[in-house]
């Protein structure tokens, strides 16, 4: 059953015009390896292992997700290496030790774009103001993500004036939607999320490894996490909203959070972006779980 549902899938989005906007974040990887602590300082010491590999992150792998299973994917986004986000990740547990982040987004101008030739519209807000001053016709998918540099500031709220198709926030950022802690919702706590200052059709919450929530008002509907081998979560996110902008397009009913999360779970087992999820991926994943 999971198999054709997957095949299904694949059939209704390949005739699909997908338009992605938002930020590109560079992903840059550097392996080290712990030698121990500084003994004039309180500082861990890490040896480079000669090995850095770079990434596609933000917009840019989104669209990757989707070029399999569309007819078309173009990307708006920044140009320029403005977003960087360099980790330093140990060799022998693969545990990230150390980030640095680079900014250098000031120069983020006025955009405004026509949509009139795409099916599906995706703002990936990442909060470092390249959809700040956007101006886009209401009825896009809608991503608004907080993280250490902008967490607090980049509240999904901020877009309430628009009518959008599709929201899609984790449990912290609903959190800070409806300012207050939720660590297990209900179908109360996700009905209170959605009537807060979205102003969206469908709403997608993402929980981690308690699954994902989704709501249109008046039915709530819980996917529990697909169980693999996690080699990273970084990007799993992006992977099942990608995903979820789709399968509201096409209308889902309780099956809509199916293929969201199972190209989740498929992402968690490769690092961070160094790849997409494709057919192939995907179905060879589904069948696992028959």
């Amino acid at each position: 059953m999971l198999d054709r549902k997957i095949e299904q899938f694949i059939e209704n989005a390949m005739q699909l015009r997908i338009l992605v906007i938002g930020e590109t974040i560079i992903d840059e990887f550097i392996d080290v390896s712990y030698e121990g602590q500084s003994m004039k300082s309180i500082c861990p010491v890490y040896r480079f292992e000669g090995k850095q590999s770079i990434q596609m992150g933000g917009a840019s792998a989104i669209a990757n997700h989707l070029k399999d299973f569309a007819k078309s994917v173009d990307v708006i986004t920044n140009t320029n290496k403005e977003i960087i986000k360099t980790r330093f990740v140990d060799v022998n547990d693969k545990k990230k030790h150390v980030e640095i982040n680079k900014f250098d987004t000031a120069g983020f101008k006025e955009l405004k774009v026509n949509v009139k030739d795409f099916d599906i519209v995706i703002v990936a807000d990442f909060g470092h103001g390249f959809c700040d001053k956007l101006k886009i016709d209401d009825g896009f998918h809608l991503m608004c993500q907080t993280n250490s540099n902008n967490f607090g500031f980049n509240r999904i709220s901020k877009w309430k004036t628009n009518n959008k198709k599709s929201a899609c926030i984790d449990l912290r950022e609903a959190s800070l939607q409806v300012n207050k802690r939720i660590s297990d919702p209900g179908e109360n706590e996700i009905k209170e999320i959605y009537n807060y200052e979205l102003n969206t059709a469908d709403l997608f919450v993402t929980s981690g490894k308690e699954g994902s929530f989704y709501c249109n008002g008046t039915k709530t509907i819980n996917q529990k996490t697909f169980q693999c081998e996690v080699v990273d979560t970084i990007g799993a996110g992006d992977t099942f909203f990608a995903f979820a902008c789709v399968t509201s397009h096409l209308g889902y009913k309780d099956d809509i959070l199916l293929v969201p999360s199972l190209a989740a779970s498929l992402s968690t087992t490769w690092l961070c972006n160094e790849k997409s999820v494709n057919k192939k991926t995907l179905l060879e994943h589904a069948a696992k779980y028959l």
